[in-house]
């Protein structure tokens, strides 16, 4: 049954440690219900006793839960499936939150790497009307030189870049 010295000291322990407490696996319904009982306890009276306990109470169970979020993300991040002392809610979190970081983790890694503009279909035709000296294109590749009139297939970025400057047209 938990009370007021068991959440504290269920408090203190987590804020203390690096690594999750170990908790019931019903830990989160016996919150609720005491949390239930304390609300009800300062709803029903004028006792500001009651009252400070239960605004008390609700600080030190917010800041357990906020501690072991921190670390269950964490966690996440590191990759981990399997961490000892969670709940059953907690590890429902961890396995969605996981899931969610390894999907954007390929996304953003999937970003990084370069694909050859051939494959995918970014290759535009121009038609050069400057002498272009040769440059270093944004994919870290030599463009040039290229004369007034010259025909030339690039990247898309690189037709961008050189139809803005006035340099190109697109066929």
């Amino acid at each position: 049954m938990l009370n007021y010295s068991k959440l504290r000291e269920l408090q203190r322990g987590e804020m203390a440690n690096a690594e999750l407490c170990r908790l019931e696996g019903d830990f989160y319904a016996g919150l609720r219900a005491f949390l239930g009982s304390r609300k009800e306890a300062a709803l029903s009276g004028s006792d500001l006793l009651a009252i400070k306990e239960y605004e008390n109470v609700k600080k030190i169970a917010r800041l357990l839960v906020e501690k072991r979020m921190e670390k269950i993300v964490l966690a996440a991040l590191r990759g981990k499936d399997e961490v000892p002392g969670l709940t059953s809610e907690e590890k429902e979190f961890l396995a969605k939150l996981g899931g969610t970081i390894k999907e954007n983790q390929e996304k953003m890694h999937g970003l990084l790497e370069e694909a050859p503009a051939e494959a995918e279909g970014n290759i535009k035709k121009i038609k050069f009307l400057k002498d272009i000296t040769p440059y270093k294109g944004l994919d870290n590749r030599i463009y040039g030189p290229f004369k007034n009139g010259d025909v030339a297939e690039v990247p898309f970025e690189e037709a961008k870049f050189l139809l803005k400057e006035g340099t190109a047209e697109m066929l």
